[in-house]
């Protein structure tokens, strides 16, 4: 299974880039769903899905007091005066998702969670050291989701949950390189070695959610095409991505799994 990099969002200027302008555009120009189709799924698939569909629906809600303030605190020390409206915008948008799950499982009886440990985990790593920490910890997130949703939309027949997962999928891309830009306005502020020490807490940061995230929901990944060699290449590679914009503020231009997968024979980079 091909991945799909984060150079399909056509971005060609991070730097001029208007994320509150794109974000209006996005949301009046969602995929259809038909919440009607309600016989799509069978007791199967639905005994499937419910554990990380729960999850996630979970991890995709928050109020975003916190985010707000930091994004409030953030602008005022870089005079990068868009990034609340940006951020309030992007808060929005995972709420959206968070409902349409909702209502996806209120059609099947799935109940959602109220508390997850590894959703408080990250929720405590978010709150824990200001807009950096909440931002590692978003994209580290949204990368996972990117497989996820694609493991989900393969692991049924439900032509509803597949055209929610499509929508899931356009928007988390746009996230990843959202976050991603934001740690570049961060990192280019300090010097190079603690970066080199943060994006070292990134790769560790992203390997144990993999797996913590596998050990939990290696059902649903497995229906979905994926194995864990498959899913930890593919977050490692969006990761690789994801740094490579923190380093230069543009999209990645060639293929960098060895670059992740190896990165002794990168020192050089970081």
């Amino acid at each position: 299974m091909k991945r799909i990099p984060l150079s399909h969002t056509k971005i060609k200027d991070l730097s001029s880039f208007d994320w509150a302008k794109y974000f209006q555009y996005n949301n009046s120009h969602l995929l259809k769903l038909d919440f009607r189709m309600n016989q799509e799924l069978t007791p199967s698939e639905k005994e499937l899905i419910s554990p990380s569909i729960r999850a996630f629906q979970l991890g995709e809600g928050s109020d975003g007091k916190h985010l707000e303030a930091a994004a409030k605190s953030f602008a005022q020390k870089t005079n990068y005066q868009k990034y609340p409206e940006i951020m309030k915008w992007f808060v929005l948008e995972e709420n959206r998702h968070s409902m349409t799950l909702k209502k996806y499982m209120e059609i099947y009886g799935i109940q959602p969670f109220s508390d997850l440990w590894i959703d408080n985990v990250f929720r405590i790593l978010r709150k824990s050291m200001g807009l950096e920490c909440e931002v590692t910890v978003l994209v580290t997130a949204e990368i996972i989701a990117l497989s996820y949703y694609r493991a989900l939309a393969n692991a049924t027949g439900s032509v509803l949950l597949k055209t929610i997962c499509r929508q899931m999928l356009h928007d988390e891309l746009k996230h990843v390189v959202l976050q991603s830009d934001t740690l570049h306005r961060i990192y280019k502020k300090r010097g190079d070695v603690f970066n080199r020490l943060m994006r070292l807490f990134r790769r560790f940061l992203m390997r144990m959610t993999v797996w913590s995230v596998w050990i939990s929901y290696k059902d649903l990944f497995f229906h979905g095409h994926y194995t864990y060699r498959l899913f930890k290449r593919h977050s490692m590679e969006y990761l690789a991505e994801s740094i490579h914009i923190e380093k230069t503020d543009s999209l990645c231009p060639r293929r960098t799994r060895k670059l992740e997968t190896h990165p002794k024979r990168r020192r050089n980079e970081g």
